[in-house]
Formats: structure tokens, sequence, C-alpha cells
């Protein structure tokens, strides 16, 4: 059996070694050895400035492999139908059994495009690609075709630089996809506050118009409305982030102070438009992040922006809303206290589950975290953690949890006996040596009114800092 075993062995590698020495195309690491082909040959390609390809070695002897080009600026229309016409034979003909060559992405003007399966396909999308990338106007773009090549449905990008050309990049691309004849084709425009370096994908852009809803999901839809009613309101205030689409308008504007004024144009102009709108430090986080999923509506905002207002003042630099959530971030310990005990005050109603106030980079500040109903106990006792920093206190209905940082076990004491009398059954308590990492601290729970230390989890063993801080607690919360 032994023998058999060697004697296959060696027919194999030498079956190996004929197909190595006989078969110069046939790679070990087919996608490798594709890649390093794709890039070398295609460049020699007149018209060719950069060619990156990504190769995969999905078997032995196998692989594919993906090629972007990118074109030298200015090419003719024929120039650059020469050129699709010679990558996409080159693909064609080096493609076999070992190595794929998926279908080559373009690059010409900042317009981007995949070839067609077929010559007659990719000259329709060039008689898309063309006019657009003319004079020079536009950052670039993005275009996919209806043809059976296509790896997305049809649609039309137009990549503005300038805020200011964002409607007439708009424009520019609804005309294109009307005119390609193509089925079921959306337009989209983007543009940026500060030009990109590179062309950027659309959901990345400042200011964005697009006929398909937030998420992408469900056909395409006409907002000019929407877009009509961006053009009163940039004639008016300086907006700085804009989602246009049918049927639904969000719009962030430089100042807070002009968010009303700003609404009311919006429902004078598009009075049937949903108008999302926010400014200053004041963001609503409203991107769906599923495809298809309707996104929150202004309606819904309603009491986060209530709180909102609640919560904006000096030192205050961010607040990030949500229907169900607001979330703040501060300068400093103090201004987090003020604010998250002025929005206690508020009393939060439904939908709004959670509220949270931090000092900007709460790695090394405070943080006050709580359900509406218990805020003002998480506040109460984050009073008592400005000298324990970082520090975060965090009271629901279900759970609480304190974490602070001594620079010494002797401050221990003064850190847990004025939380005696406020920390409820079942809270977590961290109590951790400032500067050093979270293997050293001591982890706590309150039950049945006694702060005990708690079991060390499976597989780990205690170290004498972690001791001393977790007896120092619970003697500090017996004495």
């Amino acid at each position: 059996m032994v023998r058999g075993r060697r004697r296959l062995t060696a027919a194999v590698a030498a079956g190996l070694a004929t197909v190595l020495l006989t078969g110069c195309s046939v790679h070990l690491n087919a996608g490798t050895a594709g890649e390093e082909k794709a890039e070398r040959e295609l460049s020699e390609i007149d018209g060719v400035a950069v060619v990156s390809a990504n190769g995969l070695n999905s078997l032995p002897f196998a692989g594919t492999v993906s090629t972007r080009v990118v074109t030298d600026d200015g090419l003719s229309d024929a120039e650059l139908l020469t050129l699709t016409d010679e990558v996409g034979r080159w693909a064609s003909r080096h493609s076999g059994p070992g190595t794929s060559y998926d279908s080559p992405r373009i690059r010409a003007d900042g317009f981007e495009f995949f070839l067609g399966r077929t010559g007659g396909e990719t000259r329709r999308i060039l008689d898309v690609v063309d006019p657009l990338r003319k004079g020079g106007r536009w950052l670039g773009g993005e275009i996919s075709s209806d043809g059976p090549s296509g790896t997305s449905p049809a649609y039309v990008s137009v990549f503005a630089d300038d805020p200011a050309d964002l409607v007439a990049a708009w424009d520019a691309a609804k005309g294109a996809a009307a005119a390609s004849g193509w089925n079921d084709v959306s337009a989209q425009a983007a543009a940026w506050n500060e030009p990109p370096g590179d062309v950027l994908l659309p959901e990345h852009a400042d200011l964005r118009i697009d006929d398909r809803p937030v998420g992408g999901g469900g056909p395409t839809g006409d907002p000019s409305a929407e877009v009509a009613a961006y053009e009163r309101v940039v004639a008016e205030h300086r907006v700085t982030t804009a989602s246009i689409t049918p049927g639904r308008l969000h719009l962030h504007l430089a100042d807070l102070r002009d968010v009303s004024d700003a609404t009311a144009i919006v429902q004078r102009v598009a009075p049937d438009t949903d108008a999302v709108l926010d400014g200053g430090v004041v963001t609503k986080e409203d991107d769906p992040g599923v495809t298809g999923r309707t996104p929150p509506s202004a309606d819904e905002y309603a009491e986060a922006d209530r709180l909102a207002v609640v919560a904006d003042g000096p030192g205050v630099t961010a607040i990030a809303l949500r229907p169900e959530r607001v979330e703040v971030t501060a300068d400093d310990a103090d201004t987090v206290l003020t604010t998250a005990a002025a929005l206690a005050a508020a009393e939060p109603e439904d939908p709004v589950t959670s509220v949270s106030v931090q000092v900007d980079g709460d790695e090394s500040g405070l943080a006050v975290t709580g359900s509406p109903a218990h805020l003002a106990e998480a506040v109460a006792i984050a009073q008592q953690l400005q000298g324990f920093q970082p520090a975060r206190a965090g009271v629901t209905a279900t759970n609480a949890s304190v974490e602070a940082a001594v620079q010494d076990v002797s401050e221990v004491a003064d850190l847990v006996r004025p939380l005696r009398s406020l920390l409820p059954e079942g809270t977590a308590v961290l109590v951790r040596s400032a500067g050093r990492s979270l293997d050293a601290a001591a982890s706590l729970t309150v039950v049945d009114g006694v702060l005990t230390v708690d079991p060390l989890p499976s597989g780990e063993t205690s170290t004498p800092e972690r001791t001393e801080l977790g007896e120092a607690a619970r003697d500090a919360w017996a004495g």
C-alpha cells in the first residue's frame, strides 16, 4: 500500500511537471498570473493611461481576474471606441478554462462603465458616455446599461464638484437616461462641498439627487417638486448636505436657526414632500441602512427635535438624532452634566427611548446615558464621578452600570461611599486604575444592597491590582 501511494504520487508529480513544462498558459496561481498579464499587456494599448487588475486564485490552475482601465483624458469618440474594442477583444481572447477575465471596467474622463458583452452593447453605452464627458464640465460619473452585461440595474450618474452645479448635473443625468433607450434606467446626480481627489460612489457625496427612494428600493419617481424646493431653499440659506428623492427632501443647513424658515419654504413649494431638515450641530441619522426600508418621516422626529432644542447650547459640539435616540457630545464634563440634567427635566417621551450625553472623545471624559424615566438617576450618579474620569453612568428600567477610574487605590473609598444611596439593585460597577487597561479593572455588582466582587470569568486569573481594587470597593461600601 505504501509503495502504491508512492507510485501514485510520483505519477501525479510527473503529470503536473508535464503541464507546467508544456502548457505555458497554465499557472498554479492562475489568478495572480492573469493579473500581472492584464496589467502588462493592456497598458500597451494606445490611449490607456493606467491598468489595475485583481486576480483571485480560486482553484489550483484556475482563477478569475477583474480589470479596471483608465484612459488618457480627452480621447475622441473614435479613439475611445477603438480602445474599448481592443480591451474587450483582449479579455475575450485570453479567457479560458484556466483564467477567466471578468468584463473590464473602463474610466474615461472620470466616467466609469463596464464593457458590454458584445461590441454593440458597448457602443450603446458609449452613446451615453461620450456626450457627458465632453467639455470637461463634470467631475465624472457612473454608467450602467440594461444589457446582459450590466452588473446592476441601468442608471446614469453625473458627479459635479461644485454644489452650485448639482441641479445642472441632475438635468444632464436625466437627459442622458431618457436618451439612452434603456429599460427602467434611473438618474442620479451628486456633488461635494470639497472636490474629492478621486470619483467617489454617489452615496458618499454631500449632496445627491436620485429618482429612486432612499435605500435604493422601489421604482423610479419624479423628484421635480423636491428639486424645485431645494433650489428655493439654497437661494435663501446655505445648505451643506442634501438628499433629494421622490417625495422626500433631507437637508442640513449650516445654521440651525434657518431650519424653521427653510421648512416653511419647502412646505410652500412642495407641500406633499416629506421635509426632514436639520442644521448646525444637529444631524438626523435617517439612512435606513437596508435597501428598500423606508427611512423615518419628519413627523417621527418631532420629540427628538424638541429635545435637540433643549440640548443645544454653549459647549455642545454635536447632537445626533434618530426618532428613538438622542445623542449629545460636549466639550467638557460640566457641560455634559448640565445638558443631561436639562434633558431629564424636559421629560422625554415616546418614541425617544434612549438619551446619552458625553464628552467629545468619551474615552477620556464623562458620559451619561439612560432611558427617559431613569435619566435623572443617571445624572445624579454621574455628578459623583467628575473626579474619577474616564467615567460613565447609565440607568434604564432593566439595567444600570457605572464605570470610573482612580489614580490610586486610596481613592476608592471616596468614589464608592457617595454612590451607596444612588445605585439601584443589580448595578454593574467597574473600578479601574487611570491609564491602565480594563484587564486590571475590578468588576462588582450590587446584590441585595451589597456591593459584591464578581467571580472571575472561566479561565481568567486575578492580579494583585484587580484584587486590591475590588476589595477596597467592597469594604468602602460596607464601611
